[in-house]
This record gives structure tokens, C-alpha cells and sequence, in this order.
């Protein structure tokens, strides 16, 4: 079986507790407080864990060091995010976009509001960057799985 890269940015308890956050956040908190906290609860998530995300699916198809994948993931989000914050033809657009792959998920449908307020998170996509900084910099102590071939 072919090995897969590495992605400790984004395989790690606090990239994938955002993306927790975000879900439980969009599924239920929103629906039943429906108020400023919730409202900012999943740009604070999406700002910090899409940069590690768009990053970990750059190890699939590149061999660029973390560092750079990193990067790339950050100006990514930074762009995408302020264009849809800024822009609710663009946010539009991108829910169009979305839909197809939110079909065989069950989701008919997804709705952004484009709130320029929103743009107060984009320090986390900055805080992303410094995560994986200091993740590289810790050595791992658990070995490589036998199974997967996936190293932490």
C-alpha cells in the first residue's frame, strides 16, 4: 500500500477540534442561541483550521516542505475568506460552488452571509501559520503507524 505524507498540521487534537467546533456550531448552537458568540464561533474555527487543511491536502499532491504548504494555505484562506466576507455575490458564488459537494452528504444547500465585522478573525489564520511552526518544531514521540504508514 503507498504510504501517505505527513500532515501532523492538520492531524493534530487542536486543528481537528475546530473543525469540531465549526460543526457543532453550525448544527446546533447557531439554530438554538442564534447570537453573537455563535456567530463568530465558526469564522474563529474555520480561520484557524483552513489553512492547515488547504496545507494537509497539499501533501497529498506536492512534495513541498510544511512550511510552504503552509503558506500557500494561509494566503488561500486570508483571500477566500476576506472576498467572502466583503462580497455576498461571492459568497453566493461560492455556495453554488459547494453544492454538488454537499449532495451526496445529504446537504441540499449552504448559506453565507458576507459581514465585513467577520474579518476580526483573520488574525487566527496567522495563528494557523505559528501553530504549525511550533508543532514542526516538537519532536514526535509516537512512531509511524504499521498499519496506515501515516507518521505523527
Amino acid at each position: 500500500m503507498k504510504r501517505l505524507p505527513a500532515m501532523p498540521e492538520f492531524l493534530a487534537p487542536l486543528p481537528l477540534f475546530a473543525v469540531v467546533l465549526m460543526a457543532v456550531n453550525d448544527r446546533w448552537l447557531k439554530p438554538t442561541f442564534h447570537n453573537a458568540l455563535t456567530g463568530k464561533l465558526s469564522d474563529v474555527a474555520i480561520c484557524f483550521f483552513l489553512p492547515l487543511y488547504v496545507s494537509a491536502l497539499l501533501a497529498l499532491v506536492t512534495r513541498w516542505p510544511r512550511a510552504r504548504r503552509v503558506a500557500v494555505g494561509a494566503g488561500f484562506t486570508a483571500c477566500l475568506y476576506t472576498a467572502l466576507k466583503v462580497s455576498q455575490p461571492a459568497a453566493d458564488l461560492f455556495c453554488e460552488l459547494l453544492r454538488p459537494l454537499g449532495l451526496p452528504l445529504g446537504i441540499r444547500s449552504f448559506r453565507a452571509w458576507a459581514d465585513p465585522t467577520d474579518l476580526v478573525t483573520l488574525p487566527l489564520v496567522w495563528a494557523a501559520v505559528r501553530y504549525s511552526r511550533a508543532a514542526a518544531r516538537e519532536p514526535s514521540s509516537l512512531p509511524a503507524s504499521p498499519s496506515t504508514g501515516v507518521s505523527t
